[in-house]
């Protein structure tokens, strides 16, 4: 420090030379501990994340409490532990359900599997549940560093002759897998402390299904955080997916059983997070600006159709903006970044990057505001709704041209009457993944009276009836239209919404 101290008094080549090497030093340094920081923090964050539907208190909790379900490909799973170092996992067959909802779209059908599984059942009831194969995993310590983890599986002989899919066993035992890491992670201090003493300190000696039978794979936990570690587990199935981005397999609460290279969620149409966004030019709380004679008290929204090269739903329309998260990420993030990557509106992931969260002042977006489970015949998701609110004066909407054809604010009203057109449509066709024409709590968004609701909406804006509009004709997401389903019903709820 006193040549540092003489070089600053005296500058000289010779001075000058050690003030560079302490900077040096001092960055390696700081580099160093930084770089220790982020990696300890990731690994502890996927462990919470991952045993946050079971709890990390290391209490062992009843087997009533550990009941959940989720979905994949054409299976309902309902998960249950009846011991501390097991996890089963039954497979129901959704058209199980069929008989009980016999109008019910495709959608309705999986989210009756999805509820029905989820809950506490008698013991007659569920083995009156025609289970076509099961998962169990089973762990243990064999020494003072090494777990033994072993993923088994039972399947049953059916009439159909339709042979449980090998691929999909090999997926979801290994989130099963991982429900065990969090586990020995989290409910054996010592471990968590091996964990950090060195290179070899918790060895896993995992046994579970590969596309050829029965393998076993070895992990080593100290030298890998967990999205390595779970990349590590799916590269026997599939290398190049391996590498590709990990999303978040729930269950039908929207805790987090795992993660999975993405390509393997649409593969299996697996139930996952996401996030649904309105993005509004004013604020969906403020119901009493412009509502001294204008044409509508409540906010435009934006809405945008998507290009014709788009591989799915070309040239539709949605009145949201949407995405998946990814492993981990918390829901807010996947908000703030979704409306930055469709729309170019960065100031809500601006304000998170430095430092803020929802509550800021300047921050446009809003907190969660509820959760929806929405299920189509190729998309299942739990999706958490934000609001974005524009400020049209400072901020400008910029969309990418190979993503979206057109955009533009439409009167919140017009939205509501295009979106019940829309699900009209889809249901004269039959490909409405809700509830049936015949269920009552679905008539309250599309009914007899959507005709007369338009014409009253062009008398509002001095528009001739006999004049088509084009929202008249737009045909909006699936996915979005029951997005849209639960919005409505969550307004409906709240006196001080729009």
């Amino acid at each position: 420090y006193d040549q540092i101290i003489l070089c600053l008094i005296h500058p000289n080549k010779a001075t000058m030379k050690v003030l560079l090497l302490f900077i040096a030093i001092s960055s390696s340094l700081l580099c160093a501990a930084v770089s220790a920081f982020a990696t300890n923090h990731s690994r502890r964050h996927r462990q919470l994340s991952l045993s946050s539907v079971f709890g990390s208190d290391g209490a062992a909790e009843s087997a009533s409490s550990m009941m959940t379900s989720s979905l994949a490909d054409e299976y309902a799973i309902r998960t249950q532990s009846d011991r501390p170092n097991e996890l089963r996992w039954d497979f129901v067959p959704i058209n199980n359900f069929a008989e009980e909802q016999n109008n019910a779209g495709v959608g309705t059908l999986a989210l009756k599997a999805l509820n029905s599984c989820g809950h506490h059942m008698a013991q007659q009831e569920r083995d009156a549940m025609i289970k076509k194969h099961s998962l169990q995993c089973e762990w243990s310590k064999s020494s003072a560093n090494v777990w033994s983890i072993n993923v088994g599986r039972t399947t049953k002989e059916t009439d159909d002759g339709n042979d449980f899919p090998r691929e999909l066993d090999c997926v979801l035992s290994r989130i099963m897998v991982q429900y065990a890491l969090s586990k020995i992670t989290t409910t054996n201090p010592d471990s968590e402390e091996e964990a950090q003493k060195g290179d070899d300190a918790i060895l896993l000696h995992v046994t579970l299904p590969l596309p050829e039978g029965l393998g076993c794979q070895q992990i080593s936990l100290s030298h890998e955080n967990y999205d390595d570690c779970v990349r590590h587990l799916f590269t026997p199935l599939n290398s190049e997916y391996a590498q590709l981005e990990l999303v978040d397999m729930v269950n039908n609460n929207g805790d987090v059983l795992g993660s999975l290279p993405r390509p393997y969620v649409h593969t299996f149409n697996i139930l996952h997070r996401g996030i649904g966004m309105i993005v509004t030019n004013k604020s969906i709380f403020d119901t009493n600006s412009n509502d001294t004679g204008g044409k509508s008290s409540t906010p435009d929204v934006y809405v945008h159709q998507r290009t014709s090269t788009k591989r799915v739903f070309p040239s539709l329309y949605d009145m949201f903006v949407g995405g998946v998260s990814t492993s981990g990420e918390d829901a807010t993030w996947t908000a703030a970044r979704e409306v930055a990557e469709e729309l170019g509106l960065k100031r809500a992931l601006r304000v998170l990057e430095q430092g803020g969260d929802n509550n800021s002042l300047d921050n446009p977006l809003s907190n969660e505001l509820f959760q929806c489970t929405i299920c189509t015949s190729y998309n299942r998701c739990v999706v958490s709704m934000f609001a974005y609110t524009c400020d049209t004066s400072s901020e400008t909407i910029k969309w990418q041209e190979e993503e979206v054809a057109w955009g533009g604010w439409v009167p919140y009203d017009v939205v509501e009457v295009a979106g019940k057109l829309s699900i009209d449509r889809l249901k004269e066709k039959g490909v409405w993944p809700g509830t049936g024409e015949d269920d009552s709590e679905d008539e309250r968004v599309t009914n007899d009276e959507s005709e007369a609701e338009m014409k009253e909406l062009k008398s509002k804006y001095n528009i001739d009836e006999q004049q088509e509009q084009p929202w008249e004709s737009w045909d909006f997401v699936p996915d979005g239209l029951l997005v849209w389903v639960a919005w409505l019903k969550w307004v409906e709820g709240n006196a001080d919404i729009l």
